[in-house]
């Protein structure tokens, strides 16, 4: 398999997991008191559309996580194995892809959201901003199950779960090249503890969940790479995945399964069908869309702050924010905000910043 293959098709359905967070985050903006008295999801702006993306918007970390099990077996698996990857050097690829923005947006929503504290005597959304939690932001460690609640940069803790899997699959790697029975064990061990912990002891640990969904990316790669080695596989998967993802929306719709259920084959099978079926005309078209899913974590990373400082920035120019909550441009502005800060932080400081801790080790492996 050619490492620097282009997962284009895999770039594009990571950029729409971010905007379906960020399309579920608006609700961010509404608070009690604003013109839009009664929230209602299907209610919010350009519904005809977005209804889905409302309603499901917070499954996008599902997504991710199955996304990050596709690509991390697709580009590790065999250097891990083979021992040409070691655990430091490992640790630091994932630590300068991940920690400078992280960081750097700990401190913007600490400072942010002090200053909205003066203002309301309440943080924005998250309201558990004490040391505690700030030493556990520091840690990555936000959602390790020492938290109280959700705190500071708040949507941080889908990727704070997912540093302990990267670990996981570390060592199990370095222990067993990998199979799809191998992928399917840990599924099913993972799932086993996550509902274990939550109906026995009324304990939500979801880093559980995020090994779940990471290892069926992983039998979803290996499905990938099964169906790509002969043309008759290959258009027999991409039909096979495109009926699985039909089927599941369907049975979401019309409620004869919730969708936390039905991901459980939708996103592995979304995966293969983008992979499988997505050809770019060119190497333009491949490069642009490898670049918005490079996108993907400043977009993911910046619109939680970016929202405090619209909150913020309104009321600076007299106005309440929450109360243009139903308009038909305030989400069109927000996330046009979102796509131009998102490229200006990708290059002004992400990529910087991880080629600069990179270069201290004589370079990596990208992801």
């Amino acid at each position: 398999m050619d490492r620097n293959e282009r997962l284009v098709g895999v770039e594009v359905l990571r950029f729409a997991a971010a905007f379906s967070v960020l399309v579920w985050h608006y609700q961010n903006f509404w608070v009690p008191g604003s013109e839009a008295e009664v929230f209602s999801r299907v209610a919010q702006p350009y519904a005809w559309f977005l209804a889905p993306f409302y309603l499901y918007g917070q499954a996008g970390v599902q997504l991710f996580w199955c996304i990050s099990g596709f690509i991390f077996t697709w580009k590790y698996q065999a250097p891990i194995h083979e021992r040409r990857v070691s655990f430091g050097r490992f640790a630091w690829l994932r630590f300068s892809r991940l920690y400078p923005l992280h960081l750097a947006t700990l401190l913007i929503v600490a400072g942010l959201n002090t200053v909205y504290f003066w203002r309301h005597g309440t943080y924005f959304v998250y309201q558990t901003n004490d040391l505690k939690h700030f030493l556990l932001q520091l840690a990555f460690a936000s959602q390790w199950g020492f938290q109280d609640d959700y705190s500071f940069n708040g949507p941080v803790w889908s990727v704070s779960v997912e540093v302990p899997v990267y670990f996981l699959f570390f060592l199990l790697t370095r222990r067993v090249r990998g199979s799809f029975l191998t992928d399917v064990a840990v599924i099913i061990l993972a799932s086993i503890a996550y509902q274990g912990l939550r109906q026995g002891a009324s304990i939500k640990l979801e880093v559980f969940g995020a090994i779940t969904f990471f290892y069926l990316g992983a039998a979803t790669y290996r499905a990938w790479s099964w169906a790509r080695a002969n043309a008759v596989r290959h258009v027999r998967a991409t039909w096979a995945a495109a009926a699985v993802v039909a089927a599941m929306c369907a049975a979401v719709a019309l409620h004869i399964l919730k969708m936390s259920g039905a991901e459980l084959a939708m996103f592995p099978a979304a995966i293969l069908f983008v992979q499988l079926a997505v050809r770019p005309a060119s190497p333009n078209a491949a490069k642009s869309m490898e670049f918005i899913g490079n996108l993907t974590y400043a977009t993911y990373m910046t619109h939680f702050p970016l929202q405090i400082a619209l909150v913020l920035g309104f009321e600076v120019m007299g106005a309440r924010l929450a109360d243009f909550f139903p308009t038909w441009w305030l989400l069109p502005l927000y996330l046009g905000v979102v796509t131009i800060l998102a490229p200006a932080v990708f290059f002004g400081f992400e990529r910087p910043a991880q080629a600069w801790l990179r270069s201290m080790r004589g370079g990596a492996v990208r992801k």
